[in-house]
Order: C-alpha cells, then structure tokens, then sequence
C-alpha cells in the first residue's frame, strides 16, 4: 500500500470553525492520508477529535494517531513569534492501522507508517 502525506496550510483550516475543522481532518484521514497540519490542533480540539473518532470506529475505519510538535504559545515572545508567521508547531494525525508509531522528541517527530 502507498503512503500519502498531505501537507495542510494553516490558512485552509483558519477559516473554519472547530467542529468543520474536525470533520475535514476525519473526512481525509478515513481517506487512508496522513495529514501534516502546519497549524496544531488546541488540546481542546485534540480531545474532541479523538471523541469524534471513537464515534466513528468501525471495521474499515480502526482510529486515529496523533502527535503534536512544538511549544505552546505560553509567554509574550511565543506568541509574537506565532504573530509574525514563525512556526512553533505542527501536527501530525493518521490512521492508526496506517501509522505504525510516531516518536517525539524535542527537536524531532519521527512517523513510521506502511501497511
């Protein structure tokens, strides 16, 4: 089987509300892709993917993985960075009987994927 990654701008997911946000990111990962959002998903949003996930588990569709990298934006200079268009994270979701394992270090996230 061929692994697809798709790379996501964060300006396709700024426009939309949380729960478009989450059934794009569902509707495309049931699609056997692994998404690579530029923008991470808020903790707030993690947990509601994975409630919209396990509402959607079935044969065909076994879940999701998900892993996010980098900071939070915490403190003043954090978020003038994010401001001016620096990029302090990103997050990586696919289907758990596609990605094998995601490690995530400080200064790496590494995606072993494959059927």
């Amino acid at each position: 089987m061929k692994v697809q990654l798709e790379f996501v701008a964060a300006r396709v997911l700024n426009g939309m509300n949380e729960l478009e946000k989450l059934k794009y990111i569902l509707s495309e990962v049931k699609k056997k892709k692994i998404l690579v959002l530029e923008k991470g998903l808020t903790r707030q949003e993690e947990r509601s993917l994975f409630k919209m996930t396990m509402e959607n588990v079935s044969r065909s569709f076994p879940g999701i993985e998900i892993s996010s990298f980098g900071e939070e934006p915490a403190g003043v200079r954090s978020r003038l960075i994010q401001l001016l268009g620096g990029r302090i994270e990103m997050t990586v979701i696919g289907p758990s009987d596609l990605v094998k394992e995601i490690k995530r270090d400080p200064d790496k996230l590494r995606v072993l994927a494959g059927s």
